[in-house]
C-alpha cells in the first residue's frame, strides 16, 4: 500500500510577498496571461537582478516610474526622455518602489511563495511561486504598453479561493496599497501556507488544512469532523507516549479526554461557505501528516493488515525528507496496534465515511496504490 500524504516540506529560509498587481488591479488578468508576476516599470531595461548601490540602476528605474506615468495617461504628450542622465537625482537613498524592485527581482528564489489578491471580496486570490531566478532576457508588455516590463515567471498553484475566506489579518495584508510586501509575521504565513500547499511542514510545526464541500452543513456533522481530527491528535500523542495500546482501550470520547494534548494545536480557522475549509497550524512537524493519514484510512475502511506495511511517496516534494520517514514509521507502528482493536477501528471508519457523506470533505493526502497495485481513491478527495 502507498500512501501520499501531499505534505509540502518548507525550506526555513522560505519567504511570502504580497504583490498588488497595479493600480486598480489592472495587471491582474496579465499575471495569469504571461504566467509571470511584474512590477509597472516599463522601460527599465535591467541588464541583471537590481542592485539599489547602482546609480545607474536607480536611474533606470525612475526612467521606469515616468514612463509608466506616461503608458496610463489617456491623451499623451510627447513621450518623455529615456536618457538616463536626466533622471540622476541629488540623493543616493532609493525610494521605496526601487526597494520593491529589489525585492522582487532580486531578493524573491525559486519556491518562494507570491500572494496575488484581485478587487473585492469575492474575486479569488491567487497563489503562485517563483520557478526560476531573475533573467534579465524576459520581459512582458501588459495591455497597451509600448515598452517591455522586466518580469518573473511563475507556477500558478491550483489553490485559489476568494480573499473573504482569509483570516482579518491576511485580508489588511491584501489591502494594504503598498505594491509589494514580505510577510514576516509567523501567523499570517501558516494561514497562507495551508490555503497555498494544503497540510505542509515548517520548521518544527505543521498544519493541516481539509475542504468543505457541500453548500449546506449541519453543525453537528461539523462538529464531528472536528471531533475526528482530534481524535486522530490524541491518537499520535499517545503513540510518542508509548501509549497507544491505552488509548485503543478506551471508547474513542475517552480517548480524546484522556490523551488530547491542547499544546499540540493551535487555533482553529473555519469557514463554512462552500466551497468552505477548516485549518489548523500544528506545534509538531509530524502531526499534520499522521492526521491525514488517519482520515484517509478511516474514510476507505482500510485493513489495517494492509497498512501495516505502508509506504510513502510524497508528491509535494521532489526528494523523500526525514518528514516522511518518520510519518511511515508512525503510520506503520499505529496500524500494527490497531489489528488488536478492529471494533474500535471500525467505529471510527463508520463515523469518518457518515462526517464525510455530510459534509464534503476533501484533502490533497490520498491512498495512491492497494496491495495489488490498484489505485484506491483519486487525490485530493475523499467523498464518499
Amino acid at each position: 500500500m502507498i500512501f501520499d500524504p501531499a505534505l509540502k516540506v518548507i525550506d526555513p529560509d522560505h519567504q511570502i510577498f504580497v504583490l498588488h498587481p497595479g493600480d486598480g488591479k489592472r495587471f491582474y488578468s496579465d499575471f495569469r496571461h504571461f504566467d509571470a508576476v511584474f512590477l509597472d516599470l516599463p522601460g527599465a531595461n535591467l541588464q541583471s537582478a537590481p542592485d539599489l548601490t547602482s546609480p545607474e540602476v536607480r536611474n533606470r528605474l525612475r526612467l521606469a516610474r515616468t514612463l509608466a506615468a506616461w503608458n496610463r495617461q489617456r491623451i499623451k504628450p510627447d513621450r518623455p526622455s529615456t536618457d538616463l542622465k536626466d533622471y540622476e537625482a541629488a540623493t543616493a537613498k532609493p525610494a521605496r518602489f526601487m526597494r520593491e524592485a529589489e525585492t522582487l527581482y532580486k531578493s524573491a528564489k525559486p519556491g518562494d511563495l507570491i500572494i496575488i489578491p484581485g478587487s473585492g471580496y469575492n474575486t479569488d486570490v491567487m497563489l503562485a511561486e517563483f520557478t526560476e531566478e531573475f533573467d534579465p532576457k524576459f520581459t512582458v508588455r501588459p495591455g497597451r504598453y509600448i515598452d517591455p516590463v522586466p518580469a518573473r515567471r511563475v507556477k500558478f498553484l491550483d489553490r485559489n479561493q476568494p480573499k473573504y475566506e482569509f483570516g482579518q489579518r491576511q485580508i489588511q495584508l491584501m489591502q494594504n496599497r503598498q505594491a509589494l510586501i514580505r510577510v514576516h509575521e509567523d501567523a499570517s504565513r501558516h494561514e497562507f501556507y495551508e490555503h497555498a500547499y494544503g497540510d505542509y511542514v515548517y520548521g518544527d510545526r505543521s498544519g493541516t488544512f481539509m475542504e468543505i464541500t457541500e453548500s449546506v452543513v449541519d453543525q453537528k456533522d461539523l462538529t464531528d469532523a472536528l471531533f475526528l481530527t482530534n481524535l486522530y491528535g490524541a491518537m499520535y500523542a499517545a503513540l510518542k507516549q508509548n501509549k497507544l495500546d491505552e488509548f485503543l482501550a478506551l471508547d474513542p470520547q475517552d480517548g480524546l479526554d484522556e490523551f488530547y494534548n491542547y499544546e499540540m494545536f493551535g487555533d482553529i480557522s473555519i469557514e463554512v461557505h462552500s466551497p468552505g475549509f477548516f485549518g489548523r497550524p500544528l506545534r509538531d512537524a509530524a502531526l499534520a501528516g499522521f492526521i491525514s493519514a488517519m482520515t484517509v484510512f478511516a474514510s476507505s475502511a482500510v485493513d489495517p493488515a494492509d497498512a501495516a506495511g505502508v509506504r510513502i511517496q510524497n508528491s509535494a516534494n521532489a526528494t523523500r525528507s526525514i518528514c516522511d520517514d518518520g510519518l511511515e514509521r508512525d503510520i506503520q507502528q499505529s496500524m500494527r496496534m490497531v489489528l488488536n482493536a478492529d471494533l474500535w477501528w471500525q467505529k471510527v471508519c463508520k463515523k469518518q465515511m457518515r462526517v464525510n457523506d455530510a459534509v464534503g470533505l476533501k484533502t490533497k493526502a490520498h491512498l495512491a496504490e492497494d496491495v495489488d497495485g490498484k489505485q484506491q481513491l483519486p487525490p485530493a478527495d475523499i467523498e464518499n
